[in-house]
């Protein structure tokens, strides 16, 4: 029975198995190592995007002439970030609706 196996599949055949059953295990052995730096890539973005987005908020609230440190400028920002918040929450569920 064995003889008839090694001809049935030929060298190449078993070459491709053999570096496929030691690739294998290393891939996943290497997505596995990368998941951790993914995920503080993710994060830092995440924090860019909030910083990026708290400075356009404060550069939007002086352009309208409210100056930073008053209570208008407080009140400037806190709609804004209302205003965000529930754009943001439409996109949610917009794409919540498609699904």
């Amino acid at each position: 029975m064995r003889g008839d196996e090694s001809l049935e599949y030929g060298r190449v055949y078993r070459a491709i198995e053999r570096a496929l059953w030691t690739l294998g295990p290393a891939l996943i052995l290497l997505m596995a190592l990368n998941i951790p730096s993914l995920e503080a890539a993710r994060q830092q973005a995440e924090e860019d995007i909030a910083v990026e987005i708290a400075s356009e908020n404060q550069e939007s609230c002086v352009k309208w002439g409210m100056s930073a440190g008053t209570p208008e400028h407080a009140d400037c920002i806190r709609d804004l970030v209302a205003i965000r918040g529930r754009a943001e929450q439409r996109v949610r569920d917009q794409i919540a609706a498609d699904f």
